[in-house]
């Protein structure tokens, strides 16, 4: 670093600098763990509100693939044995998996309704789809195929209808599955 360089911007610094500057800010909070509630995504969507108008992408975590068995060994390595609890259960049994990923998406969307200016796009997994049916599937394929919010113009997003919670405040969505 150059003596007279200013100090590196940390990732929040970075975002709420460019969003000062005119620039549409958009977050991934994805893949999202086992071990979060709705006490997790209400800190988190309050830090992305933060930045003025903010689009989220939201995908709770699968259990397929390299990535997860990274996830799984990073947070053994870090001693999380909740998480790695959770996210071995979830590689043991499909249902459970699925009866998570339901509750995430619903949750982090039941969530969102509390913040003004803040859109949370969900990405439901294919599988999670497939492993539903009737009005849920249909309402998780309406989550996929919709457009997402963010703008880049002037005009304010339009909110999706097929981006909203499964279930309402406070109902589980145990009754859909």
């Amino acid at each position: 670093m150059e003596p007279n360089a200013p100090p590196p911007m940390t990732r929040w610094q970075a975002l709420d600098t460019l969003q000062q500057a005119g620039v549409s800010v958009f977050v991934s909070m994805s893949p999202t763990y086992p071990t979060m509630d709705e006490d997790d995504f209400h800190e988190l969507l309050s830090y992305f509100r933060a930045l003025g108008e903010v689009v989220v992408f939201h995908e709770p975590i699968n259990p397929r693939g390299a990535n997860f068995q990274q996830c799984l060994d990073a947070a053994q390595q870090a001693g999380y044995d909740d998480v790695v609890e959770e996210l071995q259960q979830m590689q043991d049994s499909h249902q459970y998996w699925v009866e998570y990923a339901l509750d995430q998406l619903n949750t982090v969307q039941q969530v969102a309704t509390r913040f003004d200016g803040l859109e949370v796009h969900s990405w439901p997994d294919d599988e999670l789809a497939q492993s539903t049916s009737g009005q849920l599937r249909s309402k998780l394929k309406a989550m996929q195929e919709a457009v997402s919010p963010e703008s880049f113009s002037d005009r304010a997003p339009d909110t999706s209808p097929e981006q909203s919670e499964l279930a309402r405040d406070g109902e589980s969505v145990d009754h859909l599955i």
